[in-house]
């Protein structure tokens, strides 16, 4: 190809050095095994007993981002632990209550397992303190009150005589009747309606009462009503019971394991004591303790699933693909002793696994066995032509070897360039998955040919099986490559622009198992009590400071709630106290009851009535009031004498009593000492009030939280207001988008490191250029197609970008690599082609297998890989072939590859005799002929045969 500029054939720096290596593990083939093996089960051991396991979505963060910093801080102060919540559905809450304290009573009789377990506020030791809780101006009030009943307390309980009662009202009428105090007249009509209405229902009805004292205020009502505070939702339909995991299992991978299995258990005995009452009644389990454990446990068995059935599916092909048994299995053999080095490696490097570095094994069964593949395929091409097999393992290792070593050094830079990045789970997967690639290369070049040359060294070439011939079908596509080449492109383009459609979804529920209860749970929870378990943490260092944030963040548009601690520790101490003082001494000697009030006669009670039914008559808003006097009148004459007695006895009585029970309750709330963090369930302390004694807030998105644009806009909202805050929405914001950050980074490294190993390896821009070409067609496909099929990419299927970069290079550096070593026409040699398709198919039955997982953040991963692998396989198989046989369409035809194994087989030794002759002294020099290209022909032939099909080898090229 002197117009292409086409070398007769391929020279490479690594040849030399790759076949002497071949030579030197073929003639200690039993010590490399033996070697081998030793290492692998070492690296075995130490990692049983060194390697850890990280389950925190914390590891897989940059330790010195800001963001961390701030999580980290958060951590500090209040503790790792995020709550496991209990959730309680029945028909109301009468049933859903009892369910909640049975539920609190178990978990507490496990507290090895089990801590901070909260299903209600007890308010019982600050109920005592509760009028630090009222303003000053209702305290001022309250004090108000006491002047107006101060003689009553003092023991002059006949004050509560009605008549006496009405014309005392009559006397402050007549003291406020001048314009100067309307405002204390307008006070003393209010007395007049209350008392007028509570005397008229209890002289219509008998037994009935209606208070006519004021009203209490609303907070000291409600304290007083209350002893706890049940954390339900929905209408009382719907109940939490919040508790943390004591820490075991610290290295496990599903760490709480136990312990969350014991509580499904638990919550399902209670579910089926309770339904025989209340057949509404429904218990499950969630939380982010519970939603990541039960993604570990789903993931861990199908990253097991996935790896055994991509074994099982790897071998089937080799069987299928290599038409024998023997060099598949001593392949994958290989391969496994590679991946138990590697797992010494981890140990010595990173130390541990993360969420994201545990699909290493996956990874490199999927790559690691492509180096095996083409290995094992050039060597049973050359055993075709070459008898003894070690001199086919070093032509093996001569010509194929440098494309091997080219694919595996790229796809491993693809990996490492990740660890420049700032995610430290992608950093870690790429360390390790990058490490572990070179490992599978080296046992490619060593533990493979040694295993080789002990099952093939006394088996003649001739009973050996000779790989599918994948070639032979493709070569009719080829006789038009100009066409061929067009409509390709033309459909790559078409299908490229799918790309527009294509979007990333940052919603890790996504993810998920369909149906996974916690998950399901964390939804409901979202919907009908706007409760999720993600929510923003903002830190006050007192409480004034958190009353101001929190009406800060109140005021948001993008904020739901606030839940806080606040409201248990008021504030102006210092102002409230010597009120509260007073209160608590001017009611000190209450008596236990009241006692017994007189009854003046019904006629001396209705003429009080009528002064002061005299005194409003003037005021047209009092006309009610006057209704109800003159009713009340009317009910004194028209009654019975004993029973008009009996009802106002026991409506004075009632009065009476009503009075000093509010009395009694305000003595009750009026202790001076401000309110404690020990008045409070230590369970919720713990939640709210750091070690060093800070607040927290949590903070609740409206809306949907993991629609990303709300989540950005909650995020800088809540920013906004405190720079400082953290959480799992802004952990997960930022993790998301820096985990995307690194994936894209790495590829743009990668892309430059690989451009650079390839142009060594070439020294030329032309062939490295052809050699990305699969790469840049497969990604511009594989992109286009997940836009028309509305696959988005997600955290979990990011990681194709390192693996593409991979695969996409390994197979256009095999096929560059395979052109450069014909001198004629491009065809592509059956080596070649086989392996090609053989490594793409076991890539694709590798990473397909976790499409069967339930897991969906796997199931993405192996949809987009399986369709990636393919858009290369058939860039590689298809599209890069005919550029590169249109490109050599004007090069005069020579040997192909095929043609030149035949000649190769005639070479000269170094002592100047061809292996032909020493085969066959006498002359009549045999050779075995390839059956791939030439089906039907005779296997051995003599020189003339060989010349006279060489040349009609030539003609079909012409």
């Amino acid at each position: 190809m002197s117009a292409e500029g086409k070398p007769p054939t391929e020279s490479s720096l690594l040849a030399y050095p790759l076949g002497w290596v071949t030579r030197l593990v073929t003639r200690f083939a039993v010590p490399t095994v033996a070697v081998s093996i030793a290492l692998a089960l070492v690296a075995l051991l130490l990692s049983a007993t060194r390697l850890g396991f990280r389950t925190s979505r914390l590891d897989l963060i940059d330790s010195e981002s800001n963001f961390n910093r701030l999580w980290v801080e958060y951590i500090d102060e209040f503790g790792d632990e995020d709550d496991v919540v209990v959730v309680v559905e029945g028909a109301n809450r009468d049933e859903v209550v009892p369910v909640l304290q049975t539920i609190s009573t178990e978990l507490a009789r496990r507290d090895r397992l089990y801590n901070a377990v909260l299903h209600e506020v007890d308010l019982s030791m600050i109920r005592s303190k509760g009028l630090h809780y009222l303003e000053e101006r209702e305290l001022y009030a309250i004090e108000g009150f006491l002047d107006r009943v101060d003689p009553i307390v003092h023991g002059q309980w006949g004050r509560l005589n009605l008549g006496h009662l009405f014309q005392g009202l009559a006397e402050q009428l007549r003291a406020t009747a001048n314009p100067s105090s309307q405002a204390a007249q307008q006070a003393v009509q209010r007395d007049v309606a209350q008392l007028a209405e509570s005397l008229q229902a209890a002289m219509y009805e008998r037994g009935r009462y209606q208070s006519p004292w004021p009203g209490m205020p609303c907070l000291v009502s409600t304290l007083s009503e209350l002893s706890s505070e049940y954390l339900l939702f929905d209408d009382g339909r719907l109940g939490l019971v919040l508790l943390r995991l004591a820490k075991h299992d610290k290295e496990s991978f599903t760490q709480g394991s136990a312990a969350i299995d014991e509580l499904r258990s638990l919550i399902r005995d209670i579910e089926q004591r309770y339904q025989h009452e209340c057949p509404e009644i429904k218990i499950g389990l969630t939380g982010l303790p519970v939603m990541e454990n039960d993604e570990m446990r789903i993931s861990q068995v199908s990253m097991m699933e996935a790896s055994l059935l991509s074994l099982v599916g790897v071998a089937c092909l080799f069987i299928a693909g290599f038409g024998g048994l023997r060099h598949p299995l001593v392949t994958v053999a290989a391969l496994l002793l590679a991946m138990a080095w590697s797992f010494g490696y981890i140990t010595m490097t990173v130390g541990h696994l993360n969420i994201l570095s545990i699909s290493f094994g996956v990874i490199l069964i999927g790559l690691g066995i492509d180096f095996g593949i083409h290995y094992a395929a050039r060597y049973l091409q050359l055993r075709g032509t070459i008898r003894h097999s070690d001199e086919a393992l070093i032509k093996t290792s001569q010509s194929v070897g440098p494309g091997i070593f080219t694919g595996a050094i790229t796809t491993a830079i693809a990996f490492c360039t990740a660890g420049l990045t700032e995610f430290t789970g992608v950093a870690e997967l790429g360390i390790i998955a990058g490490g572990g690639i070179v490992l599978c290369c080296v046992a490619a070049f060593t533990v493979l040919p040694a295993m080789i040359h002990l099952s093939d060294g006394k088996r003649p070439g001739e009973n050996l099986p000779a790989p599918l011939d994948i070639h032979g079908w493709l070569q009719p596509l080829f006789r038009r490559p100009r066409l061929l080449l067009a409509v390709t492109l033309a459909g790559t383009l078409m299908v490229g622009t799918g790309m527009s459609q294509l979007w990333y979804d940052h919603n890790l529920l996504n993810l998920q198992p369909d149906g996974l209860e916690s998950v399901e749970l964390e939804k409901k929870l979202l919907s009908d009590a706007d409760q999720s378990v993600w929510y923003a943490l903002s830190i006050a260092e007192s409480p004034e400071q958190l009353l101001t944030l929190k009406q800060q963040f109140q005021a948001l548009d993008s904020v739901e709630k606030v839940v806080d601690i606040a409201k248990f520790f008021p504030v102006d101490h210092a102002q409230k106290r010597p009120v509260i003082e007073r209160i608590y001494a001017r009611m000190a000697s209450l008596p236990e009851g009241p006692p017994r009030i007189p009854v003046d006669p019904p006629a001396d009670l209705g003429r009080a009535i009528a002064q002061t039914q005299a005194l409003i008559a003037d005021n047209p808003h009092t006309q009610r009031t006057q209704r109800q006097l003159e009713q009340i009148r009317h009910m004194l004459r028209c009654t019975p004498m004993t029973e008009c007695y009996g009802r106002l006895s026991d409506f004075q009585q009632r009065m009476a009593g009503d009075l000093l029970s509010r009395l009694h309750m305000l003595r009750a709330m009026a202790n001076p000492e401000p309110p404690r963090l020990a008045d409070l369930p230590e369970s919720l302390v713990t939640r709210f009030v750091g070690q060093d004694g800070r607040y927290l807030l949590k903070i609740y998105a409206k809306g949907d939280i993991w629609n990303m644009a709300a989540m950005e806009k909650f995020v800088q909202d809540v920013r906004s207001v405190d720079p400082r805050a953290t959480g799992n929405p802004l952990q997960t914001y930022e993790a998301s988008r820096q985990m995307k950050r690194s994936y894209e980074q790495a590829a743009w490294y990668a892309l430059v490191a690989i451009l650079l190993v390839l142009f060594l390896d070439f020294r030329s821009v032309r062939y490295t250029l052809l050699a990305i070409v699969p790469l840049g067609l497969g990604v511009l496909q594989l992109f286009g197609l997940l836009g028309y099929l509305g696959i988005p990419l997600n955290p979990a299927n990011m990681i194709v970008l390192p693996l593409i970069l991979g695969i996409g290079v390994d197979d256009g550096v095999h096929v560059v690599h395979d052109f450069r070593r014909q001198t004629g026409r491009y065809r592509m040699s059956a080596s070649t082609a086989s392996a090609v398709v053989i490594t793409s198919l076991t890539t694709m039955v590798g990473f397909g297998s976790l499409m069967i997982a339930s897991h969906r953040g796997l199931q993405s991963l192996g949809r987009v890989l399986t369709l990636g692998v393919s858009c290369c396989l058939f860039s590689s198989l298809v599209i890069l072939p005919a550029l590169l046989a249109w490109m050599s369409r004007h090069c005069a035809d020579g040997l192909s590859d095929t043609e030149a194994l035949d000649t190769e087989a005639f070479d000269t030794e170094a002592d100047g005799t061809s292996l032909a002759e020493r085969l066959d002294p006498g002359g009549r020099k045999i050779h075995r002929w390839d059956e791939a290209h030439h089906p039907g022909t005779s296997r051995f032939a003599t020189p003339q045969d060989r010349s006279l099909r060489v040349g009609s080898a030539r003609d079909e090229h012409r």
